[in-house]
């Protein structure tokens, strides 16, 4: 099995998948021996994740390799134009200004900074509105670009939500916001908690779970 071996100041051996790829972290003194033998006990755990993380590729594959853009959740294929001074979403497509098409890096930066400027306005709207209807309060909002989480509420009850976001369909939109703003009530993943969220959420251990699908999408745009 190939893997990729970080040696630290720790005291376990842990294996985590990032990308696809199989990480193990180790403590310094581990042998290479005890390292695969101990992957080898895994084996199973790791040959089902890899598949998890596979079919969420295989369903995204255009996504990923930037034919395609997920935008609401829908899929839009990119799709040069010169009718377009300034990207557009139009009958199922992305409309990308035709100086764009042969300067992926640029198609990149102008797709991203197209999602910002659409998530600033779409996500701070959505989560007056959803703070309105459960009476749940917030101090401030922000986007973020973290590459695992959806989002987050601090102490202080700042919420941040990654921009990556607006790709989502509305259900798994509202599900990220109840449960930032349960976190300005219940600052941990208690029952009580979880008892809030599904107080606005019926639905929330099925969102939840579906939410899982689209981890992949927080690595894009970067």
């Amino acid at each position: 099995m190939q893997y990729k071996l970080i040696r630290s100041k720790r005291k376990t051996l842990t294996i985590c998948i990032k990308d696809g790829e199989v990480i193990v972290k180790s403590p310094p003194r581990i042998s290479v021996e005890h390292i695969e033998k101990f992957l080898e006990e895994k084996s199973e755990w790791v040959s089902k994740k890899l598949a998890e993380h596979a079919r969420k590729t295989s369903v995204l594959s255009d996504v990923i390799s930037g034919d395609c853009v997920m935008y609401h959740g829908r899929q839009c294929a990119v799709v040069p134009s010169e009718k377009h001074k300034r990207i557009a979403v139009a009958d199922g497509e992305l409309l990308l200004p035709i100086k764009y098409a042969t300067d992926k890096s640029a198609a990149l930066r102008a797709i991203t900074a197209w999602f910002k400027r659409i998530a600033a306005s779409e996500l701070e709207a959505a989560l007056t509105e959803t703070s309105a209807k459960t009476g749940l309060k917030y101090k401030s909002f922000a986007l973020t670009n973290a590459r695992t989480k959806w989002g987050s509420c601090d102490g202080d009850c700042d919420i941040r939500l990654n921009w990556r976001l607006v790709m989502l369909d509305a259900n798994l939109i509202d599900y990220v916001l109840i449960h930032e703003l349960a976190h300005t009530v219940h600052h941990n993943h208690g029952a009580e908690f979880w008892a809030l969220v599904k107080s606005f959420a019926p639905d929330y251990a099925a969102t939840k779970k579906r939410l899982k699908t689209y981890s992949v999408l927080t690595t894009l745009y970067r």
